[in-house]
């Protein structure tokens, strides 16, 4: 295979999130005016900074780290790099054994304050797929697209497999890429203007022969919401709240939606700190989650597989990558504006890091286009994300490594659900008011010979889309 947009494996060296000012000026000639700056409502609660939980905490275990065989002193230094002000980091969670051995947050946030995916989604639209498989409702990664997307049947598109898409190699022609100077051919930032993202990418023509070119696209991630809805006959927001979100106890999760109701299985799929890390838990288990599994342990074997000719740093919408000092592998999901979900396996370490975020208060679909609701990179001030000015994922793990001074207890600890919020804003996070008017959507196009014929999902959780990056490998 030829390996198209290359992209240097994460933690090789520091990881340094791009500069994206320029993207945002070319971002705004696409978003119109009628977006104004929102004003962000005032939260009711300030936890100090830099507050560990340790106890008393509703749903997860605790245990104070030398429990676990970490130093205290020494872990501290990882919400000390985090929540230096120029980080933007909005939330930190550390879990070894099952355990929560540390969290701290930014002023006026907690742990029931909603963070973003971006890309982060990817990681769990790949799992619904082997759940999907396990249950016997997909014969396997190798049954064609064309099963799902029957207008392609007959055509070149037939050709293409599940794994293909799986393993972002499916040869759709897709630029991922964000320079301010190729912002207006960027199929990442037209798909996410789009009223039908699945018809947009859908839509996308052959540039390779399915499975010799690996290039990393939210468009074959997108293909996933579609698959889902063919194959279980509910949106992949609705599938995951039966298999997945249901059975980790996540009670406080939002999947955004394009505004035809199909769910962004690229991206945005809002959750706590907390609960990104039972994800982590999960796959640290082997798919197992209090003695049920999941999905199976061959999946998520296969899924921290490296896709040839990604330089050894991708699987099943996984990153692979290796930090000093760490034996063997660590594997992320990794989202835009600097939302991570770390696995250590050697040290039976899971540690959740992510970026301010303040959330719409309307409902969780991209409508009219995602942008407006859920604008990346400081792109609306008081709304969406925000990415650090600089950050290390070295810097902010090695506290965490260092810490390590004796063997995890490696118990078969999992937490139990939190409590079910009594509210959408449970603890006064600072919110975005919802706009009432906004830039006119852009309608997807299709070029000759190419389908729009996409399985329609059923509404329900989802939410807007589009990790917005100058390099692929830091969208997720």
């Amino acid at each position: 295979m030829n390996r198209l947009l290359p992209s240097p494996a994460p933690g090789r060296r520091p990881h340094r999130l791009p500069r994206v000012a320029l993207l945002a000026t070319a971002l705004s000639l696409l978003v119109a005016t009628t977006a104004t700056a929102a004003t962000p409502t005032s939260p009711a609660t300030a936890p100090v900074a830099g507050q560990a939980a340790r106890a008393g905490t509703a749903g997860w275990q605790t245990a104070p780290p030398a429990a676990v065989g970490m130093d205290a002193a020494t872990l501290d230094g990882a919400c000390d790099y985090a929540l230096q002000p120029e980080h933007h980091t909005q939330g930190v969670v550390v879990i070894r054994g099952g355990k929560l051995v540390d969290e701290c947050y930014a002023p006026g946030e907690g742990p029931r304050s909603w963070a973003a995916s971006w890309s982060v989604a990817k990681s769990y639209a790949s799992t619904l797929i082997g759940i999907a498989i396990d249950q016997g409702k997909i014969p396997g990664l190798d049954v064609s697209m064309a099963d799902y997307f029957p207008d392609w049947a007959g055509t070149p598109k037939a050709a293409m497999t599940l794994r293909d898409v799986v393993t972002m190699s499916s040869g759709l022609q897709w630029n991922e890429d964000y320079s301010p100077t190729d912002a207006l051919d960027s199929d990442v930032i037209k798909m996410g203007l789009a009223a039908d993202q699945l018809a947009y990418a859908a839509a996308r023509p052959l540039a390779h022969t399915p499975g010799t070119v690996w290039n990393y696209s939210s468009g074959d991630a997108m293909l996933l919401s579609g698959v889902i809805a063919k194959a279980t006959g509910m949106s992949a927001g609705d599938y995951a709240q039966q298999v997945l979100f249901g059975p980790l106890g996540m009670k406080q999760v939002e999947w955004w939606t394009d505004a035809a109701g199909h769910t962004l299985t690229y991206c945005c799929n809002d959750t706590t700190s907390r609960d990104f890390a039972r994800l982590g838990l999960l796959f640290a288990n082997h798919g197992v989650w209090d003695g049920r599994q999941i999905v199976s342990a061959k999946w998520v074997a296969d899924a921290f597989e490296p896709v040839p000719d990604s330089d050894g740093v991708y699987g099943y919408m996984w990153w692979i990558t290796h930090l000093p000092d760490v034996d063997g592998p660590v594997y992320m999901a990794n989202g835009f504006d600097g939302q991570f979900i770390f696995i250590v396996p050697s040290l039976d370490l899971v540690v959740v890091r992510n970026g301010d975020y303040v959330k719409s208060r309307c409902a969780p679909v991209g409508d009219p286009n995602l942008f407006t609701r859920y604008p990346p990179s400081n792109l609306i001030p008081g709304q969406g994300t925000r990415p650090p000015e600089n950050w290390s994922n070295a810097d902010f793990m090695a506290p965490i490594v260092a810490s390590v001074t004796g063997a995890s207890p490696g118990s078969d600890v999992f937490p139990a659900a939190e409590p079910a919020p009594g509210e959408r804003f449970p603890d006064g996070q600072a919110t975005a008011a919802c706009a009432t008017s906004g830039p006119t959507t852009t309608s997807s196009t299709t070029p000759p010979g190419s389908s729009t014929n996409v399985p329609a999902g059923t509404s329900g959780s989802a939410g807007p889309a589009t990790p917005v990056s100058a390099q692929p490998r830091f969208t997720g």
